[in-house]
């Protein structure tokens, strides 16, 4: 038994032999949703966990390029992670915002540091009521001899800079807000996060489940 596909999300699948190997449910739902357009990041940041991401919406972005842009079906990127390295994440960042396929966001849970960043990156923003996020300055282990000590922390300004930046531009937050808050642990709910402009849509009162399924 086969399906019958026509792009590299729709490879032909022996549904037959997927189910004997190893994980075959796990495999089975993977492939359906690439098929559907759907990304899960549920890890650290890390270079490991956002290559696939990164390869997938390229990929899409390539088969979609003959597609007016109002016209392609939307990516839905669903995001829980604790955060991780600012490198990894600033790249999917880049990616997702140059995508011209839109890539909605989802945080069915949590998007707390990097997390969170990059859960604003998308055309539209989605979360559950009772999901949460984290908006912090993040960790930096900064060591080497005096003066190169002194270059790593010089850069870092320039990173926490950029940081500043992409956040007052993707949200409601002034300048002043944002500083005043850089230094604590700032939690929010959905609904907070929906009143400083995190996130668009909370799934139950602004939209239903089936807009991000």
């Amino acid at each position: 038994m086969k399906t019958k596909k026509d792009s590299y999300y729709d490879i032909d699948v022996d549904i037959e032999n997927v189910l004997t190997e190893n994980n075959a449910i796990d495999s089975l739902f993977y492939l359906k949703d690439l098929q559907q357009r759907k990304l899960f990041l549920t890890t650290d940041i890390e270079q490991l966990s956002i290559t696939d991401v990164v390869r997938h919406i390229l990929q899409i972005n390539k088969e979609d390029k003959e597609i007016p842009v109002d016209k392609r079906q939307p990516i839905l990127l669903y995001i829980t992670s604790n955060g991780g390295e600012v490198d990894s994440g600033f790249e999917l960042i880049d990616v997702i915002r140059n995508s011209k396929t839109p890539v909605y966001t989802i945080n069915l849970g949590y998007q707390y540091s990097m997390g969170f960043l990059i859960g604003l990156a998308g055309h539209k923003r989605f979360a559950t009521k009772n999901a949460k996020f984290l908006m912090h300055d993040g960790s930096n282990f900064v060591y080497n001899s005096g003066a190169k000590a002194q270059d790593q922390m010089k850069f870092q300004r320039k990173i926490e800079e950029r940081v500043k930046e992409y956040i007052i531009s993707r949200s409601r937050l002034t300048d002043s807000e944002y500083d005043s808050k850089l230094r604590v642990e700032w939690y929010l709910f959905a609904d907070e996060a929906k009143e400083k402009g995190f996130v668009d849509y909370i799934i139950g009162e602004d939209c239903d489940m089936d807009t991000i399924i």
